[in-house]
């Protein structure tokens, strides 16, 4: 078992089926996610490893809960995300591609993944662009408690 809050991960050490990476992540490690977040609450990964030649196979997700902005009516809204990941960790593209082509590719510089920086990027690439709470028409929105903006034209 691997330590999701570890800063690398070693391809070398990924041996055999049964092997994982699991547990909370180092979220004090990930300021992109809370410049993103107007509250992280939880981050755990929960991946399977297994070792194919040079490629490490990682498959599982991440589990993200916390507060995301609403870019309609700028209140705090709640966040769970489930983030799932396939992905192939080798040194080049190729090894990847050639294992198999509907991988996502982290490469290992010298055998070695960037591991916060990787499952960051996960959860980075799994939220929602223009988070926006429930629909309403007008009135107090049910989330935030703010009323809606009305535009005059």
């Amino acid at each position: 078992m691997f330590s999701a809050k570890t800063n690398s991960l070693h391809l070398t050490k990924v041996t055999g089926p049964g092997d994982r990476l699991e547990g909370p992540v180092d979220i004090a490690a990930w300021s992109r996610l809370a410049a993103a977040m107007a509250e992280v609450k939880s981050v755990q990964a929960d991946l399977d490893l297994q070792r194919n030649g040079s490629v490490v196979l990682a498959d599982g997700f991440i589990e993200v809960s916390g507060q995301i902005r609403c870019e309609r009516c700028l209140g705090n809204m709640p966040l769970s995300l489930k983030v799932p990941v396939h992905s192939g960790l080798a040194e080049t593209e190729e090894m990847v591609s050639t294992l198999d082509p509907d991988l996502d590719i982290v490469l290992a510089d010298r055998g070695v993944v960037a591991l916060q920086v990787w499952l960051e990027d996960e959860v980075l690439l799994a939220l929602p662009m223009i988070p926006r709470c429930a629909e309403w028409q007008s009135g107090t929105c049910p989330v935030s408690g703010l009323e809606a903006f009305i535009i005059v034209d």
